[in-house]
């Protein structure tokens, strides 16, 4: 039950996928890493900030399933700090170049700014990566809310990680959205997304999957049943607004 889900925990949400987030009271939104395993791989996707308290909950979620040295990747969606300042304390760690990097050549050229010293893969609209048996597409979404953003979808599980995009504040978090979560996009996006076109350029990408479950790097998760109303909520939004 939603009510009994312990935000210090992990939580699989899919088989070998686990969520690894946290509210963040302060901001009024949640962050939300996630790992996901298949064979001999491990998959890291944007693990967070490296403040003291963010990364002890994440490192204790990860160690929760599976030691450090087994990530074998890390997908960064975009160069943010809420989502990949943290690396360099794995770096610490594991050790540099003991897992891949992967992400959009604008995204890689900011990393190292953080101190990151691991090697990087950089990949391009449409590009699939196997990881054990499931296929992982990469979606570019520039200006959302950055040139060099992108979003992935797991084309086994019908999951789309969607980084920011369908990100939500939420002082009433859940990790699963109900309807009411909605307007939570409508606060998130209108702000942080400068134009239409660019939004509409990215639903036009997107439309074209079957979505079953929508992964946020903020907010809560969205299931099959809100994932078109979701789509329809950023559709008909004016955003690039800041009061």
């Amino acid at each position: 039950m939603e009510d009994m889900i312990d935000p210090e925990k992990a939580i699989q949400i899919r088989e070998g996928i686990y969520w690894l987030g946290w509210p963040d009271e302060d901001a009024g939104f949640s962050n939300n890493p996630y790992l996901i395993l298949d064979g001999d791989e491990a998959v890291l996707v944007d693990p967070g900030s490296r403040l003291d308290e963010h990364w002890a909950w994440v490192k204790k979620k990860i160690e929760s399933i599976i030691p450090l040295d087994k990530i074998t990747m890390i997908i960064v969606n975009h160069q943010d700090p809420d989502l990949v300042a943290c690396i360099p304390l794995i770096e610490e760690i594991v050790g540099v170049n003991s897992f891949e990097i992967v992400t959009t050549d604008r995204t890689a050229i900011f990393l190292p700014y953080y101190g990151i010293k691991t090697e990087v893969t950089t990949v391009e609209d449409g590009d699939i990566l196997q990881v054990g048996s499931r296929q992982l597409l990469f979606i570019t979404s520039p200006y959302l809310h950055f040139p060099g953003a992108m979003v992935f979808y797991d084309m086994k599980e019908k999951i789309l990680f969607s980084s920011d995009i369908f990100g939500g504040f939420s002082v009433d978090w859940k990790l699963y959205a109900d309807k009411y979560y909605l307007e939570s996009i409508k606060l998130f996006a209108q702000p942080y997304f400068p134009a239409k076109r660019h939004v509409l350029n990215f639903l036009e990408k997107i439309d074209k999957l079957d979505i079953d479950m929508i992964c946020p790097q903020h907010g809560s998760i969205i299931q099959r049943d809100l994932v078109e109303d979701a789509k329809n909520t950023l559709r008909n939004l004016e955003v690039g607004i800041w009061k």
